[in-house]
C-alpha cells in the first residue's frame, strides 16, 4: 500500500520541479519583456516589477525605424528557410543511404560522420574553406559550412533504420525505384522525424553568430544575431535616436526591444512542431 501511495505521489512532484525549471527559463524572456516596454525613465531608477512600468512602445519604435535591423532580420529569414530547406534535404537523403545495410561502404561512410562529430576542423581552416570557395560575404556563407550535420544525421539514420525493411521490399516488387521509395514512402512515415530535424536546423539558423561575424563583411547582408551583438555593445543610443526623441531612452530599453523583437519568430514557429519534437527523438530511438 505504500509503494503503491509513492508511485502516485512521484507524478505531482514531477510535475511540480518541471514546472519550475520551466518557470525559470522563462523568466529571463518574461524579464526582457517587461523592460522593453517600460518607460526609460523608469529603467533608470531601476522601477523594474513583473508589470511593465509606465507603459511605452517607444523602444519598439525606435527600433522599426532603423533600416540595420529590417536588412538583419530579412538576411536572417532568407537564411532559415533557405537553409532549413537545404540543410534538410542533403541530411535526410543522406541518412536515408546510411540506414540501408546493403549500402557498400556503410560502415566506414558511418565512422566518418562519428569521427566529424568527435573532432573539429578549427575556426581558421573553415574560414580559409569559405575565402578560397569565393563565399565570403555572399548568404552561401551561412549555409553550405553547415549543411550536413552529423548529429542530426545519426538521429535520421536510426529513425529510418528503424522503419520495417518489409515496406521497401514490396515497394521494389510493385516496381518502385530508390528516389520513389524514399520519397513517396520513406518521407510521409518520417514525418515526426524530419519536424524535429527541421526545428533544430531553423534555430541554429536563426540563432547562429560566429558564422555572421567570420564570413559577412557587408553591413546589409549581416544577420540578426550580429545586429543585435552590435546593439548590446553600444554604450549609447544617439545614433540611434538621432536626438530628435523627446524622451531620452536608455540603451538596455531598445536593447530588450530589440532582442524580444528577434526571438519572437522562432518562439511563434516552435508550438506547430513541438508535438513532433519528443516523438521524433523517442521513435528514432527504438533501433540503432
Amino acid at each position: 500500500m505504500i509503494k503503491h501511495r509513492g508511485l502516485e505521489v512521484f507524478p505531482a512532484i514531477n510535475g511540480i520541479i518541471l514546472a519550475l525549471a520551466a518557470f525559470l527559463c522563462f523568466l529571463p524572456f518574461y524579464y526582457v519583456f517587461t523592460i522593453s516596454l517600460s518607460e526609460a525613465t523608469q529603467v533608470r531608477e531601476g522601477v523594474i516589477s513583473l508589470l511593465p512600468q509606465g507603459f511605452s512602445l517607444e523602444a519598439y519604435q525606435t527600433i522599426f525605424r532603423q533600416a540595420a535591423f529590417f536588412n538583419a532580420f530579412r538576411t536572417t529569414v532568407i537564411r532559415t528557410v533557405l537553409g532549413t530547406a537545404v540543410n534538410l534535404a542533403l541530411q535526410a537523403t543522406f541518412g536515408y543511404a546510411l540506414s540501408r545495410s546493403y549500402l557498400k561502404g556503410r560502415k566506414i561512410m558511418l565512422i566518418m560522420v562519428v569521427f566529424t562529430i568527435l573532432f573539429n576542423p578549427g575556426i581558421i581552416p573553415n574560414y580559409l574553406i569559405v575565402r578560397y570557395t569565393g563565399l565570403i560575404d555572399t548568404i552561401w556563407a551561412l549555409i553550405i559550412p553547415n549543411a550536413i550535420n552529423s548529429f542530426n544525421v545519426l538521429v535520421l539514420v536510426s529513425f529510418f533504420a528503424s522503419i520495417p525493411d518489409s515496406i521497401e521490399e514490396s515497394a521494389k516488387m510493385d516496381g518502385a525505384n530508390d528516389i520513389i521509395i524514399f520519397w513517396k514512402l520513406m518521407i510521409p512515415l518520417s514525418l515526426p522525424a524530419i519536424a524535429t530535424i527541421s526545428l533544430f536546423i531553423s534555430v541554429f539558423h536563426w540563432n547562429s553568430l560566429m558564422d555572421g561575424i567570420m564570413y559577412i563583411n557587408k553591413s546589409t547582408l549581416k544577420p540578426l544575431q550580429v545586429y543585435l551583438m552590435d546593439l548590446v555593445m553600444r554604450t549609447q543610443t544617439e545614433g540611434l535616436t538621432g536626438g530628435e526623441s523627446d524622451t531620452e531612452l536608455t540603451t538596455i530599453t531598445i536593447q530588450t526591444a530589440a532582442i524580444f523583437a528577434g526571438t519572437l519568430p522562432i518562439l511563434l514557429i516552435y508550438p506547430f512542431v513541438q508535438r513532433y519534437f519528443m516523438k521524433g527523438i523517442m521513435l528514432g530511438a527504438i533501433k540503432g
